[in-house]
């Protein structure tokens, strides 16, 4: 096994080690605008991609299986890991133009299947809060309805130089975790979306920058 597969490993170990310990330890507060049961399209920042795979597992418990959609270069590789290591599946999807034929056979799933699909609004790399047209499209050609999740950290690190400020929450921290249900949206009036909870917690968030490479 070469030097570039074992570190990968060791990353993709620490990760999920990481995430098990955060399931355990953190608290979450919900704030739901939403009637779960049939298949939804979820979207999220892609700064709360990591406490995004507890959230979609205990939505799991409520709605139908939840698809989570992650870029196919490698990058994905530990994103799958970590949706995997909290129930879920992982769509590949490459970027760009190559993109459209898998779009196609996951709205032609849908009609097939009763799962739901979650995406990072404004992944795979940004820019940040800008939502792209990915979740809508999904929403309006499948006939779903989209799902909007915003969070909220009491206590985090945040990756300062990357594009989207990656959080990660520390041990023991609330998670403020607000849902709302916009009905099927189409690709060209995408809604305004809040880029956090709002909710009690936000006078007590606070954050520790960290420098990060993108």
């Amino acid at each position: 096994m070469g030097l570039k597969k074992i570190a990968a490993n060791i990353l993709q170990w620490s990760f999920t080690r990481y995430l098990s310990l955060i399931d355990r330890t953190v608290r979450i507060i919900w704030d739901e605008e939403n009637i779960y049961g049939d298949s939804q399209i979820f979207g999220f920042w892609h700064e709360d991609s990591f406490f995004m795979n507890v959230v979609l597992e205990k939505l799991s418990y409520k709605t139908t299986p939840v698809d989570v959609i992650v870029t196919a270069d490698t990058r994905g590789n530990y994103i799958e890991n970590m949706v995997r290591r909290c129930g879920g599946s992982a769509l590949r999807v490459p970027d760009g133009y190559k993109a459209f034929a898998t779009l196609k056979k996951i709205v032609q799933d849908s009609y097939e299947k009763t799962h739901s699909v979650a995406v990072a609004l404004d992944g795979p790399l940004g820019p940040r809060h800008e939502p792209k047209k990915l979740a809508f499209y999904l929403s309006e050609h499948a006939e779903e309805e989209f799902v909007g999740i915003s969070l909220l950290y009491s206590s985090c690190l945040r990756l300062t130089r990357r594009w989207d400020k990656y959080v990660i929450p520390l041990p023991f921290t609330t998670v403020a975790v607000a849902v709302k249900n916009y009905g099927i949206v189409k690709k060209n009036a995408v809604p305004d979306l809040p880029v956090d909870a709002d909710m009690n917690i936000q006078g007590m968030c606070t954050s520790e920058s960290v420098s990060e490479s993108a």
